[in-house]
């Protein structure tokens, strides 16, 4: 039993590497050599990956799942932002000796691959398409959270909401031809802490939405319209 269960763990750990090496889009050949620094692991809906005083050593590619980064600064403001599978993080941790104020939570059951960071520092430096392929998704990351800081700066309540929302299709939610898909964990009380708005507000905005016919429920699952 023992065996098998090692025998399954090697499997994981090859697929997980398979898919990393796709997303940084390198031979995988090129990582296989580094395997035994790199680990496979699951998360229960609400565990904590990683907490922000913790020391972070590793660089996380989210192969399933959804989870939410929370920032801190000095003063307590806390800024949120959530990713769905197939993203590398913290990329802003690189190349740095300070760790990022930063917790990472998951928000549905998720399987994370570990990289330490000092490895994939030694490889950008060794191998210029991953650093260049690192940077561009470093730049794409950057361009979001500009979209989301341009939202919360509307406002009128109702369209504060509404750029939240059309912002979190685009990152997290699923294109199905005329609606985008957001799944199982989006709660009114998670949108009105991303908008900064009472819980009440928020609740009342989603209703009009959904009488306007361009937000819908369906199980967990939040369907919007693209006309929104």
């Amino acid at each position: 039993m023992a065996g098998n269960q090692m025998f399954c763990r090697e499997n994981e750990l090859d697929e997980s590497f398979k898919q990393l090496a796709s997303y940084i889009h390198i031979p995988v050949g090129v990582l296989l050599p580094f395997k035994s620094q790199c680990f496979v692991r699951h998360y229960s809906k609400g565990q904590v990956i990683y907490f922000s005083s913790d020391e972070t050593t590793h660089i996380y590619l989210l192969i399933e799942g959804n989870i939410m980064r929370e920032n801190f600064n000095l003063n307590g403001d806390v800024y949120r932002y959530l990713n769905r599978e197939k993203v590398l993080f913290p990329l802003n941790n690189l190349f740095q000796d300070k760790a990022p104020n930063e917790m990472c939570t998951a928000l549905t059951n998720c399987e994370v691959i570990g990289i330490p960071k000092d490895l994939i520092e030694y490889l950008c430096k060794n191998h210029e398409d991953i650093f260049v392929r690192l940077f561009e998704l470093l730049s794409a990351t950057q361009c979001q959270h500009i979209e989301y800081n341009m939202a919360l700066t509307s406002k009128l309540a109702k369209e504060r909401v509404t750029k939240i929302l059309r912002y979190l299709c685009q990152t997290v939610g699923y294109d199905n031809d005329e609606f985008y898909e957001i799944k199982q964990f989006m709660t009114i009380q998670l949108l009105s802490d991303m908008a900064g708005i009472s819980r009440e507000t928020t609740g009342h905005i989603i209703n009009e939405l959904r009488e306007d016919k361009v937000l819908f429920k369906s199980n967990k699952n939040w369907l919007i319209s693209k006309d929104l």
